[in-house]
């Protein structure tokens, strides 16, 4: 079964473009943002993946427990380096500046697809009051359930796994993005890390910054 693509991008034309450029690969479903509940045309059309340019509709989906684990690309005439930061850190796992490549596009959804579906070994990552469950991708620290972002859950994995070990920005590009390492900045990860410190205080005591070289976890 292909995987469903959601579109909300006020804009007919880019609307268009997407759904011709994924049609033949995927099930597109296209919309214009205003007048609009994202949260309703979510549960309605269940996507595996949402391409959108509204800042605002990323934070409600992002914000929501029940649509917050659905990866998002935003796709923006936005360019400044703080909208892309603005962007991730709302939780998007993935920001393009319009007018983007096509190609390069593609490629982004099918990484981020793939690790939405990737299948994880059957076992429990415990350390220290951090439990991530590799089965149902979730996250606890204390007990309490962590409400993180697929990208987010894949690098605190990662770490975890390696507990102590340096963990290099290049190897975390390479088993997170795969596919679009080569296009990934230093920024998304920190980013990231910064969005993970931010929602669970506690892990900036575990989460140490490695300079010029990466992160490592301390239990």
């Amino acid at each position: 079964m292909s995987a469903n693509i959601l579109v909300l991008d006020d804009d007919a034309g880019t609307r268009k473009f997407l759904e011709t450029l994924l049609h033949s690969e995927y099930k597109v479903q296209a919309f214009p943002c205003f007048d609009q509940n994202p949260i309703d045309l979510v549960i309605k059309h269940q996507p595996s993946l949402i391409l959108i340019d509204s800042f605002d509709f990323c934070k409600i989906i992002k914000a929501n427990p029940v649509t917050s684990g659905i990866p998002v690309i935003v796709l923006s005439s936005k360019n400044k380096a703080s909208d892309v930061s603005i962007g991730l850190t709302l939780g998007a796992e993935d920001f393009l500046t319009k007018p983007f490549d096509h190609k390069e596009l593609l490629l982004r959804i099918k990484s981020h697809l793939k690790n939405a579906k990737a299948v994880q070994s059957i076992q429990f990552v415990k350390v220290g009051k951090l439990e991530i469950d590799t089965l149902e991708r979730t996250a606890s620290y204390a007990g309490i359930v962590m409400n993180l972002t697929i990208t987010e859950y894949d690098i605190l994995r990662l770490l975890a796994s390696k507990v102590g070990a340096v963990v290099s920005r290049e190897e975390i590009m390479k088993v997170i993005w795969k596919d679009t390492a080569t296009e990934t900045t230093d920024r998304t990860i920190d980013v990231h890390i910064r969005s993970l410190r931010k929602k669970i205080p506690e892990l900036e005591e575990h989460i140490k910054s490695v300079y010029g070289v990466g992160y490592q976890y301390w239990e």
